[in-house]
């Protein structure tokens, strides 16, 4: 079994784990300790909101992934 990960997939993963330690030093220092969970929820939801805005295809990766296929 082959997991296709596209390039778009990949860049913003890497660039996240790579900043894991700089946004948890941020946000400690300016998200008071009882407000984690909620600051960390309203986080994840805009996030996922972002994603989901700017994830929609149009159909382009898709025509441009069949045509490098059918090039081979």
């Amino acid at each position: 079994m082959t997991i296709f990960l596209p390039r778009e997939v990949i860049g913003p993963v890497i660039i996240v784990f790579s900043l894991e330690g700089v946004i948890s030093g941020l946000f400690e220092m300016y998200v008071p300790q009882a407000l984690e969970t909620v600051a960390g929820g309203v986080i994840f939801i805009l996030s996922v909101a972002l994603i989901a805005h700017g994830g929609g295809t149009t159909g382009e990766a898709e025509n441009e992934l069949e045509d490098r296929m059918e090039g081979l």
